[in-house]
């Protein structure tokens, strides 16, 4: 009975403040002035059927009309939610038409002083880039992040032909590809991460981000090089090149991926590795751009000369990284230690 008094005591208030008699509401409502005023009395409750109508009539929630109660909270939700959608309404209109202000008015300036269209196609790809990532993530309900990424990629490539053409030059698939390289490293993990994956390649999407990467480094080397005339060198010194290149981050990725020891074990694993891949690393290059034989950097403490400056500081950096991986070898054995005692005293 408390429930139905006080469930009516807020029927009458919330109508009231409506300015609305009884008999104007059960008008609306199609029932009787009898049945509100008993709802308001307390004697009886709404019809189910009536309650979505009801709360329309007197701008409530359901779940304020069930425990008679105002949310505040969920009010101020849909507040937000009304304010964020007028807003994201506004700013549409107001890029839409700015867009369509600025390619109109460069039409115009186009024709008039070059009579011809020449560079306003530069700006239309420009603001086609420009529109991609200001204004059409709002407009793409479902797959906003993809449909995004997709279409800036695609405006960006089309502007960058558009100005290829425009300058008369041919390195348009240098300049594409780039992108390309750029976009797999920076995006792939994030679009590999959101694909439904087989089941086997669950586990290795790093690695099927950087074979990918891998893949897309050495066409970039070729088509760099095939734009410059230097095709010649992609197997005697861009491939060993990059090659040893990336043997420090795949190396990285196999200890730190799939190693099956301890954090600090790993961690020592890529410090001692980053040493042994800095130490040659000079070496490798002169013999494969200078032709020069390999050899390794000598230490002279005792001599720091602009000669032996350098090898002195490689060599100081291996050591320090050598010692680094000592130390968390040491903490690994450690660590290792004690969880074998807290297992065996469990």
């Amino acid at each position: 009975m408390e429930e139905k008094t006080t469930l009516g005591k807020f029927i009458t208030r919330k109508r009231r403040e409506k300015h609305m008699t009884q008999k104007e509401l059960a008008d609306r409502l199609y029932v009787t002035e009898s049945a509100v005023s008993k709802w308001e009395r307390g004697i009886s409750y709404p019809d189910i059927s009536l309650v979505t109508s009801l709360c329309e009539e007197l701008g409530i929630t359901e779940h304020e009309l069930v425990t008679a109660s105002e949310d505040f909270r969920q009010r101020r939700i849909e507040k937000q939610a009304r304010s964020y959608r007028r807003f994201t309404k506004i700013y549409l209109w107001m890029t839409s038409l700015m867009y369509a202000v600025s390619l109109l008015t460069c039409f115009i300036c186009n024709l008039a002083v070059n009579h011809t269209l020449s560079w306003f196609f530069i700006v239309l790809t420009a603001e086609m880039a420009g529109f991609s990532l200001t204004t059409l993530p709002l407009l793409l309900p479902k797959y906003r992040y993809i449909g995004t990424l997709g279409a800036f990629f695609a405006s960006l490539l089309l502007l960058l032909m558009t100005c290829c053409l425009y300058t008369g030059g041919n390195w348009f698939f240098v300049a594409a590809m780039g992108v390309l390289f750029g976009f797999s490293i920076v995006f792939l993990p994030l679009i590999v991460r959101a694909l439904p994956l087989p089941a086997p390649l669950i586990r290795h999407k790093a690695l099927l981000c950087f074979a990918v990467d891998t893949v897309l480094l050495f066409a970039l080397i070729a088509v760099a090089l095939g734009y410059s005339g230097e095709t010649a060198l992609f197997f005697t010194r861009a491939c060993p090149a990059a090659l040893y290149s990336l043997i420090l981050p795949w190396a990285m990725l196999v200890i730190i991926r799939y190693g099956r020891v301890n954090a600090l074990y790993r961690t020592a694993a890529c410090l001692a590795v980053s040493g042994g891949y800095i130490l040659p690393f000079n070496g490798v290059m002169n013999v494969l751009f200078n032709g020069k034989p390999f050899v390794l950097p000598t230490l002279r403490l005792h001599n720091w000369a602009e000669e032996n400056l350098n090898d002195n500081v490689v060599w100081l950096t291996v050591l320090f990284l050598f010692g680094l991986a000592a130390l968390f070898v040491v903490g690994g054995i450690v660590l290792t230690v004690r969880g074998q005692r807290r297992r065996d005293i469990g």
